[in-house]
């Protein structure tokens, strides 16, 4: 492994403008923040036969809702500023959906 170190000493923020913090009850943004529970295909060391399969491998994500379309459910973990685009987006197959929840104040299920 190598350590590099990165030098911060007489950094400036090139915004000198405060950020406001987000919060989940902001309506400004561009995809809705979304919790989704969907079955994953799971991988098992162990198995020795078939009673020894998991009955319900639940996985939980959470994100900010991209697309919801016929195949995939798509969330990213981050949004990038000035139209750059997403970082690490999950796409989850609907048909392994159990269900998906707009978080934040008076969010309903979608």
């Amino acid at each position: 492994m190598r350590v590099v170190k990165v030098g911060l000493d007489g950094a400036e923020r090139l915004d000198p403008e405060p950020v406001e913090p987000w919060s989940p009850d902001r309506d400004d943004l561009p995809h809705p923040l979304v919790l989704v529970i969907w079955r994953d295909a799971y991988f098992d060391f162990e198995q020795r036969d078939v009673e020894d399969s998991r009955s319900d491998y639940l996985v939980h994500t959470a994100g900010f809702l991209l697309s919801e379309g016929p195949r995939f459910v798509s969330l990213a973990q981050e949004i990038l500023p000035d139209d750059d685009g997403y970082r690490a987006v999950t796409h989850i197959p609907v048909a392994l959906v159990e269900r998906m929840t707009t978080l934040g104040p008076g969010a309903d299920e979608v």
